[in-house]
């Protein structure tokens, strides 16, 4: 069961989440992340949140269309997506995409990379995606659609990575390693539609981009 989880952070081109959306069995919204919704004419399945950062008469707007609503005190232990991300579990999903997660705060952005590890951790897909990137975290095996030269870069998300073999790419590895702090997986190009990337131990960042 696909979730998309909508957060406050930016979003640029609503056109670009169409499909995203039309795939998504689950819809919550993480606070603000209603805005985005009600401006997409979005009818989510659930907000959750303090509320600090959506405007009253969006909510009202949302309760009159019988949404589910559940509020939380602004002092709480855990962020708004971070809750929207349990509900989704608790709701049944397997496959968690993010957006509007992405924006001026890096420490939100840092907190929601640790959202994917949560979801590794207990065999859930997740990836964070806007207009330019697509975010995901693997343990094992990847493959992803793009076209001939579209970026993606590998980055080691544990002390380090071991056993590191790619398909498709400019700059193919067959086995190597890679150590935090040693960033030399960035950059690497698509040589074909799609590509494949496999690790045999920790923790890889894999980060699809483009211009």
């Amino acid at each position: 069961m696909n979730a998309l989880i909508i957060s406050n952070g930016e979003i640029s081109n609503y056109n670009y989440y169409k499909n995203i959306i039309l795939d998504s069995n689950i819809i919550i919204c993480a606070d603000g992340g209603a805005k985005h919704a009600y401006k997409m004419n979005i009818i989510p399945n659930l907000i959750v949140g303090d509320f600090d950062s959506l405007d009253e008469d969006i909510l009202n707007f949302y309760k009159e269309k019988g949404v589910k609503i559940e509020k939380y005190s602004p002092i709480k232990d855990k962020t708004d997506t971070q809750i929207a991300t349990l509900k989704a579990i608790e709701m049944g999903t397997d496959n968690i995409t993010y957006i509007g997660t992405l924006g001026n705060r890096f420490d939100h952005l840092i907190a929601n990379l640790s959202l994917l590890f949560y979801l590794l951790n207990r065999k859930i897909k997740g990836r964070i995606i806007n207009e330019k990137n697509e975010i995901y975290l693997i343990n094992e095996y990847i493959e992803l659609k793009g076209k001939k030269g579209d970026i993606v870069s590998l980055l080691p998300y544990s002390k380090d990575v071991h056993g590191i073999y790619t398909e498709g790419l400019y700059y193919p590895l067959s086995g190597q390693d890679m150590t935090l702090g040693i960033p030399y997986g960035i950059s690497n190009i698509f040589t074909e539609n799609k590509i494949s990337i496999k690790i045999e131990d920790g923790f890889l960042l894999v980060i699809k981009s483009r211009d």
